[in-house]
């Protein structure tokens, strides 16, 4: 079977399992996690945007510093490099 069929089928698996026990889990306990990791995402964030070395005018490298900080939390972004 082709490799990206089994891929597929193995992500939904995961995904199922990973709702199921997210339910049995219980809002309560998922919440805290999620926030805590989003806070610490835009901490990430500001601390680029605050960063005085990070100067050149067209803020490239602010830029690429926010899309490594999404790409290294699993946040994909659409980009365009030239």
């Amino acid at each position: 079977m082709n490799e990206q069929i089994l891929k597929s089928i193995y992500a939904r698996a995961m995904g199922e399992l990973t709702l199921r026990f997210l339910e049995s889990v219980g809002q309560d306990a998922i919440v805290p996690v999620m926030e805590s990791k989003a806070l610490d995402v835009i901490s990430q964030i500001k601390a680029i945007l605050d960063d005085e070395t990070l100067n050149d005018r067209e803020c490239f490298q602010r830029i690429e510093a926010v899309v490594n900080v999404f790409e290294a939390n699993g946040i994909d972004t659409t980009r365009h490099d030239w």
